[in-house]
């Protein structure tokens, strides 16, 4: 082989770290190239992430999850660090921007790929540490320090979780081989303290209930830093309880994680409808996801967490970059007369072909491309995602689009994208089926997936109707519980740096 993949993994792993110390020895001067470097090392570390996914497809170096993950992070990487030259440019902070990321890209790199449970748990800690000198880069800021604040405060409450568990598996059953794991026969009422303890540190890390408020609090960070947070940092907790699946499996630790990930879903959507300003309804929007993750998580559906934490990693780091052209065309819109208001027949009747014309697609995408036993049940959850997806879009092009034109672009669009959608997750969980735990899908993972999409039909259902009383008591209290007061003291929030 021309290729040493068991030096190649180390070196593309180290290299950014490596970097990031050059970088932080010169931050606060105003090197421009510094920035290209970090961008040019992330991309040149994402084409060796697509060299070790070939090679983990034939048995040789790298498993496949690991080999899917390190195209997220640097793929990640590579394109908010490029956007980053721009958006700091002049900025004397630029500098510590391409540190922090490097540093992150090094640490999110590490801890995707560890074997062992210490290598997880000092990539897991430098992940947060990375992060939070992120968060702080407008340190002036009252909203940054709040921000960085409530973020160490989640950080380090699941950081002791997840090291005391670490501790508790080394000391007790002498496993610290993450592949060890799965053979290892787990027994004793320390079990479910260790499940719960790494649940815990899941749920820190992406932000669900009861440690939703710090993500909405970091916006006052600059959008490149929103960008690696919303597309790869709050994602980790769906690594690792990938990782940690046969010490998460326990009924204790999979009824912490449902409730916790369906609670935050339906918290996060709801919020999400009323904030007013982008960048806050898309910190909700994430949340939300990452709820759907965690779920996917205690229901047993790994490939589904896989498939969905990649796409929507790419998928909010393009929102987030984004950000200012909306604002920007919201702004043009003003000046643009309003689109007719839809009468209460025209609502309805959008509201049942958003509904009927998504599922009919799917359906037909099944009959091109059935779905296999292996991985059947994580395929079917990510439809039932496509789905709620479908039918919002669905609503939106018909509510700007109305009458028969916009009702035959609708039908001609849907099944082509639908097979396509199908198809890649077909691909994407037959690949990585051999380096997955085995899906152990609970009885109650129909139920509750029907449960949750009853609930969001509930809520889209009342968001569609205003006027109403019980909308208008919906939007207030959803306006107020996504409120974020500043935790600092009154004295620290008028002072200036």
């Amino acid at each position: 082989m021309l290729v040493d993949v068991s030096t190649l993994l180390p070196a593309v792993t180290v290299t950014p770290g490596l970097f990031a110390l050059v970088a932080a020895l010169l931050v606060g001067r105003r090197y421009r190239w510094l920035g290209y470097a970090g961008a040019s090392i992330a991309g040149l570390g994402f084409l060796i992430a697509c060299l070790l996914a070939v090679f983990a497809a034939r048995g040789i170096g790298v498993d496949r999850v690991a080999a899917v993950l390190l195209l997220l992070v640097f793929g990640v990487s590579t394109v908010v660090q490029a956007f980053a030259i721009r958006y700091l440019a002049g900025d004397p902070r630029a500098v510590r921007f391409t540190a922090g990321a490097s540093l992150l890209t090094s640490a999110s790199a590490g801890m995707v790929t560890a074997t062992t449970l210490p290598g997880l748990a000092v990539g897991w800690t430098l992940v947060g540490v990375a992060l939070c000198l992120l968060l702080g880069m407008y340190w002036h800021l009252p909203a940054a320090r709040d921000g960085v604040r409530r973020t160490a405060i989640a950080f380090l409450i699941g950081d002791l979780a997840l090291w005391v568990a670490v501790v508790i598996v080394t000391a007790r059953w002498g496993v610290s081989d993450l592949r060890a794991l799965a053979g290892e026969s787990f027994t004793g009422p320390l079990v479910p303290i260790v499940g719960c303890l790494a649940v815990v540190a899941a749920l820190s890390r992406s932000a669900q209930v009861p440690f939703h408020k710090w993500l909405p609090a970091t916006l006052a960070a600059p959008t490149p830093v929103s960008a690696l947070l919303h597309a790869g940092v709050v994602n980790a907790g769906g690594i690792l309880l990938l990782r940690l699946a046969p010490l998460v499996s326990g009924d204790v630790a999979r009824a912490l994680t449902i409730v916790a990930g369906a609670t935050t879903l339906v918290y996060g959507a709801v919020v999400m409808l009323v904030k007013p300003d982008i960048k806050g309804a898309l910190a909700n929007s994430t949340m939300a996801q990452m709820g759907f993750m965690i779920l996917t998580c205690g229901l047993g559906l790994w490939a589904a967490t896989i498939f969905h934490l990649v796409a929507h990693g790419f998928y909010k780091a393009t929102l987030f970059l984004s950000s200012g052209s909306a604002v920007a065309a919201r702004r043009r819109a003003v000046f643009n007369p309003l689109p007719p208001v839809m009468t209460g027949r025209r609502r309805l009747l959008n509201g049942v072909l958003a509904v009927i014309l998504p599922g009919a697609a799917l359906y037909a995408a099944t009959l091109v491309i059935p779905l296999s036993a292996d991985g059947q049940h994580a395929e079917q959850a990510l439809l039932i995602f496509a789905w709620v997806t479908g039918a919002a879009a669905t609503w939106g092009w018909l509510g700007h689009r109305s009458g028969p034109p916009g009702l035959v672009t609708v039908m001609a669009v849907l099944p082509p994208v639908a097979i396509a959608y199908l198809g890649l997750v077909y691909a994407a969980t037959h690949y990585l089926a051999p380096a997955l735990p085995a899906a152990t899908p609970s009885a109650l993972s129909w139920p509750i997936l029907a449960a949750l999409v009853t609930t969001l039909a509930a809520v889209a259902a009342v968001r569609w109707s205003p006027g109403t009383s019980l909308h208008r008591a919906i939007y207030a209290r959803a306006l107020s519980a996504g409120y974020i007061s500043s935790s600092l003291p009154a004295q620290s929030r008028g002072a200036r740096s």
